[in-house]
């Protein structure tokens, strides 16, 4: 059972700027079952075909419920979570054919809920530098769906780019929301993400710039590196890189998260998880007053949840259920490989289905 040596605790830096931080013990995986959980993961992407439109061929209900079932064993899923799903998509669906919403607000509603999430072959071959796809949401009918307010519209649609794929090597990819390409609007949010298999090195970074007055404080960068390599090494205490490493930065304020596993007991890992928020400028004591605050909420609730005794899970419960649920999926890594072949294989089998998509 996975403990929390310490609470989400803040520790002065020696600058009057806090730092949470908070220690896992969770199960090991071994590094080779990680190389061919990545290599299933490629499986089941050069296994993926399109139909004469570009759309994603997905394979039957009756065969994806079977793959959702075996997920649940592992823990990837919650299976129960995901029929309540299907069925109120259904519901939505049937509202819409029976014109049941009174309002217009009701029928986007029930549009957005009856709607499901597809993947478009724009442009190229698949896996293929320069390919082109397009991530989006389609109405029961095919039709991809459009949010009727215009704050949102710049979310609907997703642009994929491949600008390398090799499995052997480094493959990438870029993104763009909503999809730019062929279009006259600029995304609003950008980036790349990056695998390099020799290195076992994933890296992904990211832009954002809402559109609106204030620019300078509508934009942000980001950036996430996580290094197989680097792990194993600093498990094995033999120092090395940070293996997981999140950076963000804004006018106002950086922020830089990190894990750092190191060999507990049994066999086990003993993961440190660290938040640093740093204030800039006139802004540096404002962000510092800010996470104090923040830690000082967590442990007044976790105070009066042991006093009143409510339902409500503290900030502590939840992070010791996340990593109750690592240790269910770590448990069961091994099987992984085989529940992503059958997965690629039923890719591979997928037929078209009925319905018209524009």
């Amino acid at each position: 059972m996975p403990t929390a040596a310490t609470a989400p605790t803040a520790h002065d830096t020696g600058d009057a700027v806090p730092r949470l931080s908070h220690t896992f013990d969770i199960t090991a995986v071994d590094r080779e079952v990680v190389e061919r959980i990545v290599a299933a993961l490629h499986e089941v992407a050069r296994s993926c075909r399109f139909d004469d439109r570009g759309w994603l061929l997905t394979p039957d209900e009756e065969t994806l419920v079977r793959l959702e079932k075996r997920a649940d064993e592992l823990g990837l899923v919650d299976h129960e979570a995901a029929e309540e799903l299907r069925g109120e998509r259904l519901d939505a669906a049937a509202g819409l054919r029976e014109g049941t919403p009174r309002t217009e607000a009701e029928a986007d509603e029930l549009a957005v809920a009856a709607a499901r999430t597809a993947l478009r072959l724009l442009n190229g071959s698949h896996l293929e530098p320069r390919s082109h796809y397009l991530l989006t949401e389609l109405s029961p009918e095919g039709v991809r769906v459009e949010p009727a307010d215009d704050g949102e519209k710049g979310w609907s649609g997703t642009g994929l780019t491949v600008t390398a794929w090799d499995e052997e090597g480094t493959s990438s990819l870029d993104f763009g929301m909503p999809d730019a390409v062929g279009g006259t609007e600029p995304p609003v949010t950008w980036g790349s993400v990056t695998h390099d298999g020799p290195a076992g090195l994933l890296t992904g970074t990211g832009e954002v710039k809402l559109p609106g007055r204030g620019a300078w404080l509508r934009s942000a960068t980001g950036e996430l590196r996580f290094s197989t390599g680097d792990w194993y090494t600093s498990v094995a205490g033999r120092g090395g890189d940070r293996p997981a490493r999140l950076r963000a930065d804004h006018a106002i304020a950086a922020v830089d998260a990190w894990l750092a596993p190191t060999a507990g007991e049994d066999g086990r890992w003993s993961v440190e998880a660290v938040l640093d928020v740093r204030g800039k400028g006139v802004f540096r004591p404002v962000v510092a007053a800010s996470v104090w605050a923040a830690t000082a909420s967590f442990r007044r609730a976790e105070r009066r949840a042991a006093r009143l005794g409510t339902e409500e899970p503290t900030t502590r419960q939840r992070l010791d259920r996340s990593a109750l649920a690592w240790d269910r999926i770590a448990r069961n890594a091994p099987r992984l490989p085989e529940l992503l072949h059958d997965l690629a294989g039923a890719m591979a089998a997928a037929g078209p289905r009925e319905g018209s998509r524009d």
